[in-house]
C-alpha cells in the first residue's frame, strides 16, 4: 500500500510542476501553431506577511507538435531578488505538452515598502506556438507591517524619574517557637517611608480573622557582622537610594507559634504601599508576598508528611483516569472550556492493557519535594529512599522526608504524580508507570554552609542528587532522573563539576549501563524581555540552549506539546531538544496536565483561581488533585515514566538504547508546520526549519526533537531491541577551523558562511550528538542566528536570532551549542557555519569555531 501510496503522489506531483502531457489527446496539428496564455494559481494578490509561493502556469491550447520554449519578461515595482524570486524565466514544453509551470517565491521582509506589483509578461517563444491572448498578468504584493527592534536600554523610571516600590521574598522558614518570612524592600529616594503590613490568617481571602504581626527587623549595614541587626521601625519601610547596599531595607518578620491553635491551615500576607482594593488568594498583586502552612496536633509548624484519612472510590479503579488525555486522548476537556484531538497523547493504550508499568525502576524526582505519604503515592516511595536536604536546620523535620512545610503548592508532587502516581487504587489518577518505585529529593532546601553561601550548598546538594552519592541521599541507585528545573543563564557552558557528575553517571550507575537523565526543556518561548520584535512569536523569546547543561549529551531535554498534538505555546524549542512529551496548555481555556497536589482542600494549587478542579468536584472532594498543572515540568515526568517502562520491560537496555528507541519510535507531529523565513536586505534567511529527515532517516524539528513519545511503539521496538547494540559511544577531540577574523555583515540574510573538512573518523560512524563551539567578537549577540550545515545537507539552527537572554552580550565567547538534528549521520565531510546578523546596528566579527562529535556505530539499529 505506502509504495502504492508514493507513486500516485509522484504523479499528482508531475501534474503541478514543470510540464505536463496528457495521452489521450488527439495527435497534434503539425499545421497549427498552439497559443501560450499566462495564469496564476490562487488570487492575484498575496499577502507579503504569508511568505507565499505563487504558481504561474503557462498553458497551451493545443498539445506541442514539438519543443517550445517560453521566455518570461519580469517587471513591476517589485525588485527580482530582493522582493521576490521566479524558479526559472525560460519555460520548457516537451513534444506533447500542454501546460508548463514556474513558481514566484514573494519574500517577507519588514520594510516599509507599500504594495508592490510583479509583472509577467510572455517574450520570445521558439518552436510552433505564440503569444494568445492572456500574455500578460499581474501579481498584487499587499505590504506586510514594518517592524525594526529598539536597542536602547530599559527605562525602568516612573514619570518623577524614580523607580517604583518592589518588594521581594528571599525566603520563609521554620524556627523552634516561630514562623519566620524574610523580605526586601525596594523604596525610591526623596519618598516618604512606605507602609509595610505584615498579617495571617485562617481565611485565604483575608476578609476575617486578620491578626497583624508587628514584629520588623533590618539588618546593620554590613549584612555578614550581624544577621538580623537592631530593632528598626516596625512596619515601614524607608527611602533607599538606588545606589546604596541593596540589603538595607532587609525585614523579617517573625510570626509566635503560641499565637497559632493545633491542626490549623494559615496563610500569611505582606503588603508593600497600597492595599490592594480586593484580594483572591493565588492572584498576583504589586507589591504583595503570600504563603501558607499547616500546624501539627501540637501546634508547631507541620514539617512532615501526616497520612490523610482517605476512603477510595467504589470498585477502585482511578476515577481521573478518563480526563487524562495524555494517556489516552478522546477529545475530554480535563475540566477545560474545551476538550482536545483524539489520539494526541503518549499512545500508551497497549501498554497500560499489557500491564507495563515501570515495575523494579527507581525514579528520582529532583524538586522542590516530595509528598510521600499522600495517597496516591506513598504506596511507590521507597521507605527511606527519599532525602530532605532542609532537615537539619528544620525543627522536627525528618532527614527521609522531604516535605515542603509551605502549603502554597510542591511542584515536586505534583511532578511526581504525572510519572509515578499509583494505579487501580481508587484514588485521583494514574501516572505513566504507575508501580516505579519513587524517591525525591529537595537540593534547593540545603542549609547554607558556614560562610553563608546558600548557593553553594544547594549546588553541592544537588550534586548529590544527581547520582553522585551513595548515602544521604541514596542517589547512587536511582535509574532514572527526573529534572523540572531549568537555568537560563544566555552565553554559559555546564559547570565541570556537573559534566563530570553526568558523564560518571551514564558510565558508571545502573553496573554500566548509564542512568538516564530526562530534562524538561523549559517554558520561555513567550518570554521576551525589553526587546520585541513580530518573529519571536514564531520561533520563540528564550530557546532551550539559555540552559548550559542542555548542551550536553547526557541529557533527554524534553519539549512540551498539548492535547492538540501541537506545541504548548510556552515551550522551549531548539536543537539540543531530544523528545516532546505531554504537558498541554493552561487547564482553563484549553486542558493541562491531571495530577497530585499538596494533600487537603487549603493546601496546594488546588485553591488557585486557574485551577478548575476544586474540592467542590466530586472527583476530588478532599483536594488532593489538580486539573491545571503544565510547563515542559510536566512533559519530562511523562517521559521519565515512559523510560521507566521500557526499563522494566529489558532491564538491559542503556541509557544510549532509551535514547534512540525514543527517537526512531517518536510520533511526527504537526507535520505541516511551516519554515519561518524572512528577507534582510533582499536575503531570505531561515530562522527556524520546517520538520527535515536527516541523512539516517530520522525526522527533526526544533520544537519536538525526534517527535512525540509514542510509549506502544518504544515498547515494542524494546521488546525485540538487542541491548548495547550500538557500539561504544565516542568523543572526538575538537575539530578547529583556526583563528578567524570575518565581518558578519549588518542586518543582512546573507550572513557569512565557513567550512571546515572534517576527517579521519570511522567510516562507520553514526553521530549521536554534535556540540559547536563559536566565539565571535563585538556586536549585539541578540542579534544573531546559528545555523549548522552537515556533509549530507542537513541544516540545524542552534541559536535563533532574537533570543531574549542574549540582548546587549557584547559577542560570544566559545559558548557550546549543541544539536541532535545530525542523529545516526556521518561525521566525515565538509561542515558549514552560517551566521547572520539580522538586526540593525553593532557588528561583529567570526573569530573561531570548533566541532565535537559523539558518535557510536548503530549498525543495522
Amino acid at each position: 500500500m505506502r509504495k502504492l501510496a508514493l507513486f500516485m503522489i509522484g504523479l499528482l506531483g508531475l501534474a503541478g510542476c514543470g510540464s505536463s502531457n496528457d495521452s489521450s489527446q488527439p495527435p497534434p496539428d503539425p499545421s497549427r501553431q498552439a497559443s501560450v496564455a499566462l495564469a496564476l494559481s490562487g488570487s492575484s494578490g498575496v499577502e507579503e506577511s504569508d511568505n507565499p509561493k505563487v504558481r504561474l502556469t503557462l498553458v497551451l491550447d493545443a498539445p506541442a507538435t514539438g519543443p517550445v520554449s517560453v521566455a518570461l519578461n519580469l517587471g513591476g515595482s517589485a525588485t527580482r531578488d530582493r522582493d521576490y524570486a521566479i524558479s526559472d524565466d525560460k519555460i520548457q514544453f516537451p513534444a506533447g505538452a500542454t501546460s508548463a509551470s514556474a513558481e514566484i517565491d514573494v519574500y517577507r521582509d519588514f520594510d516599509e515598502e507599500g504594495d508592490e506589483t510583479i509583472e509577467v509578461d510572455l517574450g520570445a517563444i521558439t518552436g510552433n506556438a505564440r503569444a494568445g491572448d492572456q500574455s500578460s498578468i499581474t501579481l498584487n504584493v499587499i505590504d506586510g507591517p514594518a517592524a525594526s527592534v529598539d536597542k536602547s536600554p530599559p527605562d525602568n523610571a516612573d514619570s518623577e524619574g524614580e523607580s517604583p516600590l518592589v518588594l521581594e521574598p528571599l525566603g520563609f522558614d521554620v524556627e523552634e517557637d516561630a514562623m519566620v518570612a524574610l523580605v526586601v524592600a525596594g523604596v525610591p529616594p526623596n519618598t516618604p517611608a512606605a507602609p509595610m503590613v505584615t498579617e495571617w490568617s485562617t481565611d485565604p481571602t483575608f476578609t476575617s480573622g486578620v491578626t497583624a504581626i508587628r514584629e520588623c527587623y533590618g539588618p546593620s549595614e554590613n549584612p555578614s557582622a550581624d544577621r538580623f541587626g537592631p530593632p528598626m521601625n516596625p512596619c515601614e519601610a524607608t527611602p533607599d537610594p538606588l545606589d546604596s547596599l541593596f540589603f538595607h531595607n532587609l525585614r523579617l518578620f517573625r510570626l509566635p507559634l503560641d499565637a497559632l491553635a493545633p491542626d490549623g491551615h494559615y496563610f500569611l500576607r505582606i503588603r508593600l504601599g497600597t492595599t490592594p482594593t480586593s484580594f483572591e488568594w493565588g492572584r498576583e498583586y504589586p507589591n504583595v508576598v503570600t504563603n501558607s502552612f499547616a500546624t501539627d496536633s501540637e501546634g508547631t509548624v507541620l514539617v512532615r508528611c501526616r497520612a490523610p484519612e482517605r476512603t477510595p472510590a467504589p470498585g477502585g479503579g482511578d476515577p481521573l483516569f478518563e480526563q487524562q488525555w495524555h494517556l489516552e486522548n478522546t477529545g475530554q476537556k480535563a475540566f477545560a472550556e474545551q476538550g482536545g484531538t483524539p489520539g494526541a497523547d503518549l499512545n500508551m493504550k497497549k501498554a497500560i492493557d499489557a500491564g507495563h508499568k515501570g515495575a523494579g525502576v527507581k525514579l528520582a524526582v529532583v524538586d522542590s519535594g516530595l509528598e510521600i505519604c499522600h495517597p496516591d503515592l506513598a504506596a511507590n516511595t521507597a521507605e527511606g529512599g527519599s532525602f530532605n536536604f532542609g532537615a537539619g536546620t528544620r525543627p522536627g523535620a525528618s532527614s527521609d522526608d522531604p516535605y515542603n512545610f509551605a502549603s502554597t503548592g510542591d511542584h515536586g508532587t505534583s511532578v511526581a504524580g504525572v510519572a509515578a502516581a499509583a494505579a487501580d487504587n481508587g484514588f485521583g489518577g494514574r501516572g505513566v508507570a504507575p508501580a516505579v518505585t519513587l524517591v525525591g529529593f529537595n537540593p534547593l532546601e540545603a542549609a547554607p554552609d558556614e560562610s553563608g553561601d546558600s548557593d553553594m550548598a544547594a549546588e553541592i546538594a544537588l550534586l548529590k542528587s544527581l547520582g553522585t552519592s551513595a548515602s544521604e541521599p541514596d542517589s547512587a541507585s536511582v535509574d532514572v532522573f527526573n529534572m523540572s528545573f531549568g537555568l537560563d543563564e544566555g552565553i554559559a557552558n555546564a559547570d565541570e563539576e556537573f559534566t563530570r557528575a553526568f558523564r560518571m553517571g551514564v558510565e558508571k550507575l545502573r553496573s554500566g549501563r548509564g542512568a538516564v537523565y530526562v530534562k524538561a526543556a523549559g517554558n520561555a518561548f513567550e518570554l521576551c524581555e525589553q526587546r520585541i520584535h513580530p518573529l519571536q512569536k514564531e520561533i520563540g523569546c528564550t530557546g532551550a540552549n539559555s540552559d548550559p547543561d542542555q548542551n550536553t549529551p547526557w541529557m533527554v531535554v524534553v519539549g512540551g506539546f498539548n492535547a492538540d498534538d501541537e506545541k504548548s505555546t510556552y515551550s522551549s524549542a531548539g536543537a539540543n531538544l531530544w523528545i516532546a512529551g505531554p504537558s498541554g496548555q493552561n487547564g482553563i481555556t484549553a486542558p493541562a496536565m491531571i495530577t497530585t497536589d499538596q494533600a487537603g482542600p487549603f493546601a496546594g494549587y488546588s485553591i488557585l483561581p486557574e485551577n478548575r478542579l476544586t474540592s467542590d468536584n466530586p472527583l476530588n472532594r478532599d483536594g488532593d488533585y489538580i486539573n491545571s498543572f503544565g510547563g515542559t515540568s510536566s512533559a519530562a515526568p511523562a517521559v521519565s515514566g515512559a523510560v521507566a517502562i521500557l526499563l522494566g520491560i529489558s532491564p538491559e537496555l542503556t541509557w544510549r538504547d532509551i535514547k534512540h528507541i525514543l527517537a526512531s519510535t517518536a510520533r511526527k507531529i504537526d507535520p505541516d508546520i511551516a519554515e519561518v523565513r524572512a528577507a534582510f536586505k533582499g536575503t531570505p534567511y531561515i530562522l527556524q526549519h520546517a520538520w527535515q529527515t536527516n541523512a539516517a532517516g530520522f525526522d527533526f524539528h526544533n520544537w519536538y526533537g525526534f517527535g512525540a513519545a509514542d510509549v506502544d511503539a518504544a515498547v515494542a521496538m524494546a521488546e525485540s531491541h538487542t541491548p548495547d547494540s550500538l557500539g561504544t559511544l565516542v568523543e572526538s577531540e575538537w575539530f578547529e577551523a583556526g583563528r578567524l577574523s570575518t565581518r558578519i555583515p549588518d542586518a543582512d540574510g546573507a550572513g557569512i558562511s565557513a567550512a571546515m573538512e572534517v576527517s579521519g573518523l570511522p567510516e562507520d560512524a553514526d553521530i549521536e550528538a554534535v556540540v559547536l563551539e563559536i566565539a565571535v567578537e563585538g556586536g549585539d549577540a541578540f542579534d544573531l542566528g546559528i545555523t549548522l550545515r552537515s556533509p549530507a545537507g542537513t541544516q540545524s539552527v542552534l541559536n535563533t536570532p532574537l533570543n531574549s537572554l542574549l540582548e546587549g552580550s557584547p559577542g560570544i565567547s566559545d559558548w557550546h551549542l549543541l544539536s541532535n538534528a545530525f542523529y545516526g549521520e556521518n561525521p566525515n565531510g565538509t561542515w558549514t557555519l552560517h551566521v547572520a546578523d539580522i538586526v540593525a546596528a553593532d557588528t561583529g566579527t567570526l573569530t573561531d569555531w570548533k566541532l565535537r562529535f559523539y558518535h557510536g556505530k548503530h549498525g543495522a539499529n
